[in-house]
């Protein structure tokens, strides 16, 4: 009886153990806005399959996203959360958005029975600015495209920011703002907000 409380106390005093000495990794996940419309889907996603890396997509819509004139048309944000780490130089990130806006556009023309013919080809140029507070890298630029929603040429703007590593992180995390929008308009500010909330 003695032998069998024994070796229950050790078996606890184990898992304690055990327990205690894992470490949880740290959580990315962006809020969400009143009114804004979320996403969440494996990366590479199934448009965009030449993606070198795995993980999971993360996608912000403001509340205007699909409604032609409004302010926030086209505006919204997303989070690549890629496991492994992963780097990325300037050029790389130019052709994964390439890649990635040239299987969005033909894959949504597809879905509306639209020829795909009539999509310009996706240009996608990025300059390096000054790094944010939290950023390993900070990029801004443009994509220029087919806007697949009403097929008239697009130009979004982007600030993309690769992100410094929480401790006892084994993940890499870019977080893209979009718009087509100028930069000084006040879209920008709630992106950026959601950006804080990382």
């Amino acid at each position: 009886m003695h032998i069998k409380t024994f070796f229950t106390c050790l078996l606890v005093v184990l898992l304690k153990c055990a327990c205690y000495g894992q470490q949880t990794a740290p959580v990315y996940s962006l809020t969400k806005p009143e009114n804004w419309h979320t996403e969440t889907f494996a990366l590479p996603p199934q448009f965009a399959n030449s993606l070198p890396f795995k993980g999971t997509e993360d996608i912000r819509f403001s509340p205007d996203w699909a409604k032609k004139g409004a302010e926030g048309y086209w505006t919204y944000a997303f989070l690549w959360i890629i496991n492994p780490k992963a780097a990325f130089t300037k050029t790389q990130l130019e052709k994964y958005m390439c890649d990635y806006y040239t299987g969005l556009i033909k894959a949504n023309l597809k879905e509306a029975k639209i020829d795909t013919a009539i999509a310009a080809p996706v240009k996608v140029k990025l300059q390096n600015i000054k790094a944010g507070e939290t950023d390993i890298q900070t990029f801004e630029g443009k994509a220029e495209m087919t806007d697949y929603m009403t097929q008239d040429p697009l130009i979004l703007n982007f600030r993309i920011h690769v992100e410094k590593a929480k401790p006892g992180s084994d993940v890499t995390v870019v977080y893209f703002e979009a718009s087509p929008q100028p930069y000084k308009h006040k879209v920008w500010v709630q992106l950026d907000e959601l950006n804080k909330s990382l």
